[in-house]
């Protein structure tokens, strides 16, 4: 560069003006692992046996004492889809980290913990569902 010293650092220069793609698909992609996990604790939660309470005994409604099976292996299968999602957006985002001032989508960590963390609790309660 004219007028720098030959010792001088040489100052970088960003030439990025906007997101890319990758970057902008890393969030999409952390967004649908969110929506993949919220839609497995939903099944799990219509899957499981229903409470007796007062109403219920009042109207002597009969109460189903078991779960569902076919919506436990869907809520599974659906915690295992947002586990590959999470792989999928930390290899984008792993392309696009290769500058300081790149970081890693906090959004995507925290869907990655949460579904793993899901993913284990349930083959340790719901296992035997399956």
């Amino acid at each position: 560069m004219p007028g720098q010293l030959p010792w001088q650092p040489r100052k970088l220069v960003e030439r990025r003006k906007k997101q890319d793609w990758v970057v902008r698909s890393v969030t999409v992609v952390a967004s649908l692992g969110w929506l993949l996990a919220v839609v497995a604790l939903l099944l799990i939660d219509r899957a499981s046996p229903a409470q007796e309470n007062f109403i219920t005994r009042l109207l002597s409604v009969n109460i189903v004492g078991y779960w569902d099976r076919t919506l436990l292996r869907s809520a599974f299968a659906m915690t295992l889809a947002s586990v590959v999602v999470c792989i999928v957006g930390f290899i984008f985002n792993a392309t696009r980290h290769r500058r300081k001032t790149d970081r890693y989508n906090k959004l995507l960590i925290s869907i990655c913990i949460v579904s793993v963390v899901l993913l284990v609790l349930f083959l340790v309660n719901y296992s035997r569902y399956l």
